[in-house]
């Protein structure tokens, strides 16, 4: 049994790895808040102030606790603890028993600010979120410590292990059994991989025949392959473009690739406000089927276009229509999606349509895609012409519905009495003052029935 959503009636008990206990506050607040969110941010504090020494499943918690701590909705702690999973700072397990439905919470230790520097998506991430300035701040105040001064002919002469300690060489070659068993309980951990799995079209080996003969470090390349997949990844950049974003961020000193330069250089590239009308469907691709006659051709020619453009670069167009623009939320969404790689690219273009050009959203929300897109993977939807036949499908379902009479609850049978004869008449008479002949002839009435009581 497996559990896809946020339960408040679950247990739920947190734990955290080894490496926890080098968390750093400073280093979480300065580099994950800002792509977290007050909301995410908030849940991993809430979940770090539940630890407890050895933690056991009969420890469980409800996790409606949760909700009243953070005073959020439940779909805000859905979309939060993705977002935390999403990074590499909690891994979530589950599992159903005697006592009922049970999470596990394991937190995990933040990168230190040279890895998170280090990490592709990460960086990106975070360069995106609060602009190139605050970034190198950031960069700089990490580094404040080291030494200032470059034009220095220092030469190390720390002492090597061996210089001060000396240990019995038996127990090199024979490992003590209290360390075996230390080792065998807690196995090295490593860090989460926020990019297992992710699926990619990109050539390399067409790049680097593109880059043979331009002056550029091959290792280079080699060494950085995971950030520039990565981007391609996101926005749909192709070999030939690719080509030229690279030389772009080429040292001129000695002809090395500059991670960082390249990153702030495909960031300010693809991260446009649109002010100007656009179009979303001139580009041509690839054809589709057109023996499938629930499409129709504009059906279709919404296809070609799904298959052509980036996700990002399809939500930017559909954005340049009412002159917005993609805000960091709506990036984090489809690359999430994009890493998952359940839904095929036209798929996830398909499903942006829906929501912005569709039903005229103004922006990506996450609970509403995540709903979507799980809807589909559970209807076996994964490309773009089974997303649009998905679509049909539901709006026909939603139109019958509509023009259904409503049914009465409980089964009961409508039971139809015949009107009384005074509701058949007009207001006007109904209105109309009595005779004095009428009322006569009522007090009549009246005085009969008295009598007839009083013998009775």
């Amino acid at each position: 049994m497996t559990a896809t959503t946020f339960d408040p009636q679950a247990g739920y008990i947190v734990t955290a790895s080894s490496s926890f206990v080098e968390f750093n506050d400073q280093v979480f607040t300065s580099f994950y808040q800002p792509v977290l969110g007050p909301v995410a941010f908030s849940l991993f504090y809430a979940l770090k102030a539940q630890l407890r020494p050895r933690p056991t499943l009969a420890d469980r918690a409800m996790q409606s606790n949760l909700l009243a701590q953070l005073n959020a909705g439940n779909g805000q702690v859905i979309e939060a603890l993705h977002r935390l999973e999403a990074v590499g700072l909690i891994q979530t397990y589950f599992q159903h028993d005697e006592v009922g439905d049970v999470y596990v919470y394991e937190l995990q230790t933040p990168l230190s600010p040279e890895k998170f520097i280090a990490d592709n998506l990460l960086s990106i991430l975070l360069l995106e979120e609060i602009g190139e300035e605050a970034f190198e701040r950031l960069v700089d105040q990490s580094r404040q410590y080291r030494l200032a001064s470059t034009d220095t002919s220092l030469t190390n002469i720390s002492h090597h292990f061996f210089d001060e300690f000396h240990i019995n060489s038996q127990s090199i070659t024979s490992t003590p059994q209290s360390i075996v068993n230390a080792r065998n309980q807690a196995p090295v951990e490593k860090q989460p991989s926020l990019t297992a799995g992710m699926a990619t079209d990109f050539d390399w080996s067409t790049l680097l025949h593109l880059l043979a003969n331009q002056p550029v470090v091959s290792a280079d390349l080699e060494h950085n392959r995971e950030l520039i997949l990565i981007e391609h990844q996101l926005y749909g950049i192709d070999e030939p473009t690719m080509k030229k974003l690279v030389l772009r961020s080429i040292s001129l000193k000695d002809n090395h690739f500059d991670p960082q330069k390249f990153k702030r250089i495909v960031a300010s590239t693809y991260n446009v406000v649109y002010t100007r009308p656009a179009k979303v469907a001139e580009k041509e691709s690839s054809p589709i089927d057109k023996d499938n006659d629930q499409l129709t051709s504009r059906d279709r020619q919404l296809l070609i276009t799904a298959k052509d453009y980036s996700p990002i670069e399809f939500l930017q167009d559909l954005k340049a229509q009412t002159g917005g623009y993609v805000t960091s939320g709506e990036r984090h969404i489809l690359t999430r999606l994009i890493e998952e790689d359940k839904l095929q690219r036209d798929a996830i273009n398909i499903l942006t349509w829906y929501v912005i050009g569709d039903r005229g959203n103004s922006t990506l929300s996450a609970n509403f895609v995540d709903a979507i897109a799980n809807n589909w993977l559970r209807n076996g939807v994964v490309t773009g012409d089974q997303a649009l036949i998905q679509l049909k499908t539901f709006n026909k379902q939603s139109q019958e519905k509509k023009t259904q009479p409503l049914k009465k609850k409980g089964g009961r049978k409508t039971i139809n009495e015949p009107m009384p004869e005074w509701s058949k008449k007009k207001e006007s008479e109904l209105m109309k003052k009595a005779s004095s002949q009428e009322i006569a002839k009522l007090r009549e009435r009246i005085a009969n029935r008295k009598k007839n009581k009083r013998r009775r």
